[in-house]
């Protein structure tokens, strides 16, 4: 039975620790941190809620392909991989502990549409909810090309 997959968007908290095997095999850890956020009504402004903070560990191609990426600490990125459990006992108090991490098979940049009432040119950027005036409207005239 292969392990369970999962997906997850966020940023990362610190740069990528890119390290080599002795047989030559890249190896990257990766820390992310990913959270919701919320409109507060009472102060119209975006608020961040839950945070959840995870680890995850590329391999081979994939750690290479970060590597040349040059993503780092505060590049939003999504994960694609497979969830693995490690176990180990504490050295000094002797409990069993265990930890989850994203083992990587693709890593991807998320693109966004703008939002309709960002001022960017896209959309209705007079923010009245009105739409731009087409200056295609008038057929009678001639494209200016």
């Amino acid at each position: 039975m292969a392990l369970p997959t999962i997906s997850v968007t966020g940023r990362l908290v610190a740069d990528p620790d890119m390290r080599w095997t002795q047989n030559g095999t890249a190896v990257a850890k990766i820390r992310i941190a990913a959270n919701s956020r919320r409109y507060n009504k009472q102060t119209e402004q975006w608020e961040d809620a839950d945070v959840w903070y995870g680890r995850a560990t590329a391999f081979g191609r994939t750690a290479e392909a970060i590597a040349e990426a040059e993503i780092d600490k505060g590049t939003e990125v999504t994960l694609h991989g497979r969830i693995k459990t490690t176990q180990w006992e504490d050295k000094e108090s002797g409990q069993k502990k265990s930890a989850e991490e994203v083992i990587v098979e693709e890593v991807s940049r998320p693109v966004r549409m703008p939002r309709r009432d960002s001022g960017n040119g896209y959309g209705n950027n007079t923010g009245t909810g009105q739409p731009q005036s087409d200056p295609w409207e008038q057929r009678d005239s001639e494209p200016p090309f």
